[in-house]
């Protein structure tokens, strides 16, 4: 987990240059706010999947007889997580759902919208030839998307969800819950 602090804060730092860069690369502002835009979109695909690969872990690796001594002492979060624990094959096939459209969506919107945001940066440097900077851009893209992926949508909350169980299993049943309500049709059919 240090790894990805260090990593977090190493992105950070340069987000506000690389914003900078690419709003006086392309000379608009419009440019700009479009691009923050995109990245809120990928950032938020990125914890939907985290969300989903968490509340995974967390309600597999949670001890039952936590929730049950939570739910004695009446804990409605507790009591949530004890039915969702219960039903563990319903909403394992709901976690499963939300990672694959979550992944699919990254996969989709957050590939192409971060070649778009690293196409001006070739003009910069010089390069011109379409096909050359399509190309280029669509590989780094697939490489950072790919990234934040891995590290921030899969392996971060894993360790998270592994680690402290019972408090992430209570603060995510409620969403879960509310998910798997939603989709409980498509769910259906999966499981």
């Amino acid at each position: 987990m240090p790894g990805c602090i260090r990593v977090m804060s190493i992105s950070f730092s340069s987000f506000g240059l690389w914003l900078a860069l690419s709003a006086a690369v392309t000379d608009h502002w419009d440019s700009a706010v479009s691009i923050l835009w995109k990245l809120l979109v990928i950032a938020v695909l990125v914890a939907l999947n985290g969300f989903f690969v968490a509340c995974e872990f967390a309600i597999v690796k949670v001890r039952s007889s936590q929730l049950d001594t939570l739910v004695d002492e009446g804990n409605l979060r507790a009591s949530l997580a004890k039915y969702i624990r219960a039903h563990l094959d319903a909403y394992l096939s709901a976690t499963q759902l939300g990672v694959t459209l979550a992944s699919l969506a990254l996969g989709y919107l957050g590939e192409q919208y971060l070649a778009e945001m690293l196409q001006p940066f070739f003009a910069l440097a010089g390069i011109h030839s379409h096909a050359v900077v399509r190309s280029i851009s669509i590989a780094l893209a697939f490489v950072g998307i790919t990234f934040l992926h891995i590290v921030f949508g899969e392996l971060a909350p894993k360790y998270v969800a592994i680690g402290n169980p019972l408090p992430v299993a209570l603060a995510l049943a409620r969403p879960l819950g509310g998910f798997y309500f939603l989709f409980r049709p498509a769910i259906w059919l999966l499981h």
